[in-house]
């Protein structure tokens, strides 16, 4: 049996207890929603986390609704959810970063850093450190389209990698992708802490889609299922397409873009995805895909700044293996 408590969350056998926990150290103050619930059966416990990037809407949404369905009285085991990590970001709006820093939030952080690293910090230490799996929910950003996909960690404990991919493979999704060296992204630092975690991946562009939020949550059930703390909730979700890798493509200055294919689309390496232009419309650069495969990434802004994702083409090809680095 692991921990049972967020700080000042401390519910009895059958009970919740929700409330705001203050992040220590942390100027101005960076507090964060969150929720214990405690079963009245022993059994394993799962943390689950929301709006790392505060305008992904569905899967703060899916983590709030896990959070309002979970019964403690069926419940067995420990639920600890954090509804909205990024709450500086949340009514600003704010996309990949948070606005006190300008950082993103990226593991395992650093208790004498600045306000991004010290909330990492304080969340990989003192909320996930010590639980049985973790999921980091996420989807597309505010100018970001994607198709739904699950990422895992593989590690040097084997036992950890395989509990993480089980968790991935059930989740019930189409897509699941192994990353060996995605530094800095939640799931693969607690992975590497001993704790198997996974990030899911649905919704997109700032729309809180009901029928999404629904898949995601229901990807979060399916995981609680999978680890013996609810009953199914049905037959066994279609076993995902493991895809091999990643291919990116960024922008090399800032400009406006124009794709040239939707999230979804096959494509062959060469291929002209888009192109980038300058703010007197002529054409800067042409981009090609890097690989053959499925564009599952794609930017929506007009606006891009220099060195960020445009597109994002999941590969089939084990040559072609790059580890994910978005997140």
């Amino acid at each position: 049996m692991s921990q049972v408590s967020f700080r000042e969350l401390q519910p009895a056998k059958g009970e919740q207890a929700r409330g705001i926990i203050r992040v220590p150290g942390v100027e101005p103050t960076w507090e964060v929603p969150a929720v214990v619930i405690r079963g009245e059966q022993d059994g394993p416990t799962l943390v689950v986390t929301g709006g790392i990037h505060a305008a992904e809407y569905v899967s703060i949404e899916a983590v709030t609704q896990l959070s309002r369905w979970v019964d403690p009285k069926r419940l067995r085991g420990t639920l600890i959810a954090v509804l909205i990590v990024n709450t500086p970001g949340f009514f600003a709006h704010s996309i990949y970063v948070n606005p006190i820093d300008n950082k993103n939030i990226r593991f395992p952080g650093d208790p004498n850093g600045t306000a991004s690293e010290k909330v990492a910090h304080f969340l990989a230490t003192e909320l996930i450190d010590g639980a049985d799996a973790y999921i980091d929910a996420h989807c597309g950003d505010m100018i970001e389209a994607l198709v739904p996909f699950t990422l895992w960690a593989k590690v040097d404990d084997p036992d950890v990698s395989a509990r993480a991919h089980a968790m991935a493979q059930v989740y019930g999704l189409e897509r699941t992708l192994c990353a060996a060296n995605a530094v800095g992204s939640t799931y693969f630092e607690m992975a590497k802490r001993g704790v198997p975690g996974i990030v899911g991946e649905v919704g997109q562009q700032g729309i809180c889609d009901k029928d999404l939020v629904k898949i995601h949550l229901r990807g979060m059930q399916n995981v609680m299922a999978h680890l013996g703390m609810i009953d199914p909730l049905g037959p066994p979700p279609a076993p995902p397409r493991e895809l091999a890798g990643m291919a990116w493509t960024r922008s090399s200055v800032a400009g406006t873009y124009h794709p040239a294919v939707a999230v979804g689309d096959l494509v062959k390496k060469g291929q002209v995805t888009g192109e980038l232009h300058d703010l007197f419309g002529e054409t800067i650069e042409v981009h090609q895909a890097l690989a053959d495969g499925e564009v599952i990434f794609l930017v929506t802004a007009l606006a891009v700044a220099e060195g960020g994702p445009l597109l994002g083409i999941a590969t089939y090809d084990a040559a072609d293996n790059k580890s994910p680095d978005h997140d």
